[in-house]
């Protein structure tokens, strides 16, 4: 029985909503993966704390259907932010988002980096514009010191 702001909620009740949802797809890769990082991480030297992150907004079906949702929107700033400091704090970070939200090391980029930060030189190049190459710069830098 789960008791939150004095509301209680029977067992079968939450064990019902979770049977109704869409299944995960790829859940047996995911799950494989996940114990893979958690068991290296705690094996590793000096044993690494592990933290999970959620990131972005959260969509919950009314309906098994999925007609209707309750949906809260976010930009995922907050979580980004969360798992660069836990990076760096020496955390081994699961990193869980919505498609579309800010992702670690890419916040000081523009909402469409692909598209804003980059042109084409010739038929077969690109490169960063200059107007945005030290945010890219530091950003691909942080990324690969992880």
């Amino acid at each position: 029985m789960d008791s939150r702001n004095g509301l209680t909620i029977p067992d079968d009740q939450i064990q019902s909503f979770f049977d109704s949802a869409p299944p995960l797809k790829d859940r047996a890769e995911i799950r494989e993966s996940l114990i893979r990082f958690i068991e290296f991480n705690s094996q590793s030297s000096g044993v690494r704390r592990v933290v999970c992150v959620t990131s972005g907004g959260t969509t919950v079906p009314l309906e098994q259907r999925c007609v209707r949702y309750i949906d809260n929107f976010s930009s995922g700033s907050r979580g980004a932010a969360s798992t660069e400091y836990f990076v760096k704090a020496g955390y081994a970070v699961i990193f869980l988002y919505r498609r579309g939200s800010c992702q670690p090391y890419c916040r000081a980029l523009p909402n469409d980096p692909l598209l804003e930060c980059f042109e084409v030189t010739d038929e077969s190049h690109i490169q960063v514009r200059e107007s945005h190459s030290e945010v890219v710069k530091g950003a691909i830098r942080d990324h690969h010191a992880v």
